[in-house]
């Protein structure tokens, strides 16, 4: 089961609870990081020792910001995971894929967005790792050991090239936590994932697509590192699954009857 933490900044938390613990997904800032540890006090069923893992859809300050904050909150056994993208990057043999459509798509979503910042620790980060500018995108420092950190198993990350072909390329693979699944979903970034769970109908989108309206049906995220591979993503992802509930990287929650994807908005990727 999802648990969205409101009001937590910019981007969206998640905490999916089940048997096998917590796992918790997409954590944008020190603010984000206090504002989940305190969320997860206040349920009656949940602790801070039952967090077995926290990860991030894709490699973004405004989605990993908090997560060595938090990860100072948690058991020694908790670990984090990442796209094996983001092993790349740590490592120095490939640079964060830099982001497109300032002006049309940042712009926007930072006026809406606004509304869920409360406190100024919103906006402190651990690091200024992940941020997708010139120069700023080969600071990658992680905030705690390395060895706290996995990686999903899905294959060695492709050429942009390869990725732009229509056919069959989003790969899959269990989380490792529960029934839930990783789907490779790249667009908005290279190293973007998104997690689904078959039997619930449940995704949690990262920035896939956004939904800056209540009752919104969402739209497709035109500020991305590739608006080409981004709509290709979708195509092959309606086609793959049906969420009946989209827990998107910003904004409100989306739900339909039948496929929540269907109903998105586009855009022409030309």
């Amino acid at each position: 089961m999802i648990h969205p933490v409101p009001n937590c900044g910019f981007s969206r938390s998640y905490v999916i609870s089940g048997l096998d613990g917590l796992m918790v997904v997409d954590i944008g800032s020190i603010g984000a990081a206090r504002d989940i540890e305190q969320f997860i006090a206040g349920q009656p069923d949940m602790a801070m020792k039952d967090v077995r893992f926290i990860t991030a859809t894709h490699f973004h300050i405004d989605h990993i910001g908090g997560m060595g904050s938090f990860l100072e909150k948690c058991p020694l056994s908790t670990r984090i995971l990442y796209s094996p993208f983001i092993r790349e990057y740590v490592q120095g043999r490939r640079k964060l894929s830099l982001i497109r459509h300032w002006f049309s798509g940042f712009l926007p979503a930072t006026f809406w967005c606004t509304r869920y910042v409360r406190r100024f620790d919103h906006l402190r980060f651990d690091s200024l790792s992940g941020i997708p500018l010139p120069g700023l995108r080969n600071c990658i420092h992680l905030p705690f050991p390395e060895s706290r950190v996995g990686y999903f198993e899905l294959n060695t990350p492709r050429s942009p090239d390869a990725r732009e072909e229509n056919k069959g390329f989003l790969q899959t693979c269990a989380a490792g936590f529960g029934a839930w699944q990783v789907i490779e979903t790249p667009g908005h970034t290279e190293d973007s994932i998104s997690f689904y769970h078959p039997s619930t109908g449940e995704l949690i989108c990262g920035d896939l697509v956004v939904n800056p309206f209540k009752e919104g049906r969402g739209r497709l995220n035109g500020f991305c590192w590739s608006r080409k591979i981004i709509c290709n993503t979708y195509r092959e992802l309606v086609g793959m699954i049906s969420p009946k509930i989209i827990y998107p990287g910003h904004g409100e929650v989306i739900t339909h009857d039948h496929n929540a994807l269907s109903a998105v908005e586009v855009f022409n990727p030309l």
